[in-house]
């Protein structure tokens, strides 16, 4: 079973009409080889930590334009650590200045009910194999694209990718992929991360519009990896259909990913769920 601590230096948001997202207390705090016992000096930022500044900044920004807002990003730290150290993980949370309302303790085998109990939108890692376990369980998760200088990712601006790879499908493309070798397991997996990945784009939809055109805190961004161009043109037209219009569109066909990425420097990638994604694992 979990145990949920609520944070009183937080404000909390209406779960039902919020973004819940559950992000690893890996990501946000580096994890440590040893730990010694009672420590009370915060933990190192890790590198979820940019993220959590600029979603930060989305709330405020939403609160400016409208004190009443519900549509506002609702934080859970979503932690496997020992007992011992849940106490320094609420309080290097509270020393940073963190806007997490809710921290989640559970074991790493109860951690996919505890995503789906909570009402999640999107569980976010920096590791990949958690990502694409929480999608194979249908629960819409992303990964947090790891920099390899996370002082230039921006703060002050929350940019969000998506998989074209994903959106853009059809059937036809899945029978493409058979006949190259994919498994139906990945396939399965494929299906069920386009499925989830629905519901957080429609959301990212209505609180992009809540923005002018120019100078919004919140990006949205699609790239199609190794799809063609068809395949993008329709995931446009996918997203356009959901109601989030992307501020940028990348169509690799195939070329390398890491320029563009760190380009763009998004702090959230939305993975395809084929379980093959070792280029943004090791990206440089």
């Amino acid at each position: 079973m979990d145990s949920m601590v609520r944070n009183p230096d937080v404000k909390q948001r209406d779960a039902a009409q919020a973004v819940v997202v559950a992000v690893s207390s890996d990501a946000i705090f580096t994890p440590e080889v040893e730990q010694v016992h009672g420590a009370t000096e915060p933990l190192r930022k890790g590198d979820a930590f940019s993220f959590m500044k600029a979603i930060q900044v989305v709330n405020e920004r939403l609160l400016t334009l409208n004190s009443d807002e519900t549509l506002l990003f609702d934080v859970i730290l979503l932690s496997n650590d020992s007992e011992e150290k849940h106490s320094r993980i609420i309080a290097s949370a509270k020393h940073y200045g963190l806007d997490i309302g809710r921290f989640c303790f559970c074991n790493k085998e109860d951690s996919i009910e505890s995503l789906q109990s909570n009402n999640v939108k999107l569980f976010l890692s920096t590791d990949t194999n958690d990502v694409c376990k929480a999608l194979q369980k249908g629960v819409p998760a992303a990964l947090l694209y790891h920099q390899t200088d996370p002082h230039h990712q921006t703060e002050d601006q929350l940019k969000v990718v998506f998989s074209g790879d994903v959106i853009g499908s059809s059937e036809e493309m899945l029978h493409g992929l058979r006949e190259q070798g994919f498994t139906e397991t990945q396939l399965q997996g494929f299906k069920t991360a386009k499925g989830s990945v629905k519901e957080f784009a429609i959301l990212m939809g209505e609180m992009r519009r809540r923005f002018g055109l120019e100078g919004s805190p919140l990006c949205t961004g699609l790239m199609t990896a190794w799809s063609s161009r068809d395949v993008c043109a329709s995931a446009l037209k996918t997203l356009r259909g959901w109601g989030l219009l992307v501020d940028e569109a990348f169509c690799l066909a195939g070329a390398p990913r890491s320029p563009i990425l760190n380009l763009v420097r998004p702090h959230i990638i939305c993975l395809d769920g084929l379980y093959h994604m070792e280029g943004f694992t090791a990206m440089s």
